[in-house]
């Protein structure tokens, strides 16, 4: 059942932390990419086989925007990784202020967790590491709390971009960023578990799109947005999901500069302005290119709807 989460913020860790004991479970999870989940399933049995809470503990803000904020952009915002941990079967979120912690050695932290959490269990990925200058490895916490906790360390997921590649790579919110930026949206799927998605609110635009016969809906977000292009995407507004095709980028063809996000809806003439709806990046279709006409630009949208509708046939939203 959704909502049964309970959400801590702790920003000064000089404050009491209630929750009894739990298996604690660490890790930035943004994104809650398939490697994540294994973590936390991992957790979660755990948990249910000594009959302690599940608590995951994440880190705001993330040490990314810190450290290395080069190319960096959230995943996933709290929000949606409630629904995912609750849909987990965690207990607690617990959401650690970074910038209090992030100067601890390794022991140091390691020290507050036992003092504040006193865990039962401690469940990390392989790859995780904490601490100063990051120099903590899952395999200290093993050591430090090898007397007082049953930890678990788990192996990292590795997949293949994609049936035509034989390399496989390391499941990571690093490599989906990258193949977000490089608009190889196609391939974030398999690593992420679903489609990248933003989303936005319904806003008033130049109108071009209903004189072409295709009206498309203007996008203000503030979530990332893939790789310039048109891409076939599904559209999700209130709890129904519709077809579509959407636009990354400006429109060279009318001399626009501005860089949007604009979604043309198969089977839709609703009055939408002002709601927010949610884009699914399913694959990328072409470059934003510019046309000699109007005209010339119309038609090639029509080859994009009949792109899109083949490539969305054979996909689930």
């Amino acid at each position: 059942m959704l909502g049964r989460v309970r959400t801590i913020f702790w920003w000064e860790i000089s404050e009491k932390v209630d929750i009894k004991n739990p298996v604690l479970c660490i890790g930035n999870f943004d994104g809650v990419h398939i490697g994540h989940r294994k973590v936390v399933s991992t957790a979660r049995d755990l948990a249910q086989k000594i009959k302690k809470p599940l608590c995951i503990m994440s880190f705001l803000p993330h040490p990314r925007f810190i450290f290395r904020p080069e190319n960096f952009f959230i995943l996933s915002p709290i929000s949606e990784k409630i629904k995912v941990f609750e849909e987990l079967g965690a207990d607690y979120f617990l959401i650690v202020n970074f910038l209090k912690v992030k100067d601890f050695e390794p022991e140091e932290f390691c020290e507050l967790v036992k003092e504040k959490l006193s865990p039962s269990g401690i469940v990390v990925g392989k790859d995780f590491s904490f601490g100063k200058d990051a120099k903590g490895r899952a395999e200290d916490i093993e050591k430090i709390f090898s007397n007082e906790a049953e930890v678990i360390i788990v192996e990292l997921v590795r997949e293949k971009e994609s049936d035509q590649k034989e390399e496989e790579h390391k499941v990571s919110s690093s490599l989906i960023r990258k193949l977000i930026i490089d608009g190889k949206v196609k391939e974030v799927k398999k690593f992420l578990g679903e489609f990248y998605s933003v989303k936005g609110c319904v806003v008033k635009g130049a109108m071009r799109g209903k004189s072409l016969g295709f009206p498309t809906a203007n996008i203000a977000t503030t979530f990332f947005l893939p790789r310039d292009g048109v891409y076939a995407c599904f559209v999700r507004i209130d709890s129904k999901t519709f077809k579509g095709v959407c636009n990354v980028g400006n429109q060279p063809t009318f001399g626009s500069n501005r860089r949007t996000l604009e979604v043309f809806i198969f089977d839709f003439n609703q009055n939408i302005y002002l709601k927010q709806i949610e884009v699914f990046f399913v694959e990328r279709i072409r470059d934003v290119m510019k046309f000699s006409s109007p005209s010339e630009l119309k038609e090639r949208i029509s080859k994009d709807v009949d792109l899109a509708l083949a490539i969305l046939k054979g996909e689930v939203s």
